[in-house]
């Protein structure tokens, strides 16, 4: 059995896994048209699930090109992804719970 590794960098805040329920945030994890926002929950360990907005998502063979990113260039408005995020896990989310994250995601 192999691990495939894709490296992400997101705007978004870890929810945390106990938040996370595969079936009710399904479009959200499979990029479906009509999400709300994106998801990558770590089902290998489950140390995570974070929700926001993917901004790169890596080559699986080439990794990440090199890119300038500005939040002010990107197709997000933050304070409605906020909203988005806040209602549908019940939580009371602010811009300060919301950064950039760049991480590697095993599966």
């Amino acid at each position: 059995m192999g691990v495939d590794r894709t490296d992400y960098l997101m705007f978004g805040t870890d929810i945390g896994p106990e938040a996370f329920e595969r079936d009710e945030f399904e479009a959200e994890m499979d990029g479906a048209p009509g999400r709300r926002f994106d998801i990558v929950y770590d089902g290998m360990c489950g140390k995570y699930a974070v929700a926001g907005k993917i901004i790169a998502k890596s080559d699986p063979y080439e990794g990440f090109e090199l890119a300038k990113v500005n939040l002010d260039d990107l197709d997000v408005d933050p304070d409605e992804l906020i909203a988005k995020v806040s209602d549908a896990f019940g939580k009371k989310l602010s811009a300060e719970d919301f950064s950039l994250i760049l991480f590697s995601h095993f599966h």
